[in-house]
């Protein structure tokens, strides 16, 4: 057997166990062997990186990872699907394929895959850990958000989103996209987006497009420091109603102490505002 990398190969795997794609879990599956190739080369993956994949799939991405890869962790909450693809073909011994959700609420990483992430880098003398993953949709923001809130010290994040995802991630004040996503991404990491990828690409092809976006996490020690400040629920506050003057949500005293416009409206203010807002006392 082997990992299908066609849509005609992932649908004849389904049909033998009776399974189609579950609406409920959003499963688009990824279908084209040249973007998984470019995936990975632009992740950079080598032999002393600990790869995190989020949405092992049909596994073409995780085949592909385990090439130039130390040790791939690849997480799977469909039960089912997850013993389909086990059985597709004799996975190697660094390649662990785990039933598991990486997040334990909306806003924490769970910490039982961080922990079980880490040690296999520490169990392999591996030097890295990266991410790089084809991400559910539903799981995108919530994830990555997390990912760079918590200080994880991944070297690099290389991941295959919504296209309208990844343009909130890079977006930059006086923006219809920009919101706390993009102050976060601004301060704790560098970002771009990499490519534009067509509905095609997956079966079956969702109704938007999709982009490969890379994030690099610049500090951890700081991402952490500014969290436990209370930045995330700040901007959460703060764009709360991004019509609004930045005067509703905080007072004129407060805004002229950290030297932002009382009559700006949130999405006017960039990211080093914020800090300042928090250091004021917000």
């Amino acid at each position: 057997m082997a990992v299908p990398h066609t849509k005609t190969a992932l649908k004849a795997m389904l049909l033998a166990r009776g399974r189609r794609p579950t609406r409920l879990r959003g499963q688009h599956f990824l279908v084209d062997p040249n973007l998984v190739d470019a995936i990975v080369r632009s992740a950079g993956v080598g032999r002393d990186d600990c790869v995190l994949e989020v949405g092992t799939g049909s596994g073409i991405l995780t085949d592909k990872l385990i090439g130039p890869a130390g040790c791939v962790v690849s997480l799977e909450i469909d039960r089912e699907l997850l013993e389909m693809t086990r059985q597709a073909r004799d996975w190697p011994a660094h390649a662990i394929l785990l039933e598991a959700d990486v997040l334990r609420r909306k806003h924490q990483l769970e910490p039982a895959v961080l922990e079980r992430w880490r040690a296999e880098r520490d169990a392999r003398g591996l030097g890295s850990l990266l991410v790089v993953s084809n991400l559910p949709y539903s799981v995108a923001t919530p994830f990555l958000a997390n990912l760079l809130w918590e200080g994880v010290e991944a070297r690099d994040v290389v991941v295959l989103v919504q296209r309208e995802a990844a343009e909130r991630f890079v977006a930059v004040p006086d923006t219809a996209a920009y919101g706390p996503m993009s102050v976060a991404v601004a301060l704790l990491a560098e970002a771009r987006i990499l490519r534009r990828v067509p509905p095609q690409v997956f079966w079956p092809p969702p109704k938007v497009e999709s982009a490969v976006l890379q994030l690099t996490p610049r500090d951890p020690a700081r991402a952490r420091e500014l969290r436990a400040a209370g930045l995330q629920d700040l901007l959460r506050k703060g764009f709360a109603h991004r019509r609004k003057t930045l005067r509703k949500a905080f007072g004129a005293e407060l805004l002229e102490r950290a030297g932002l416009d009382p009559g700006a409206r949130p999405a006017a203010v960039e990211p080093e505002g914020w800090v300042r807002l928090l250091r004021a006392g917000a």
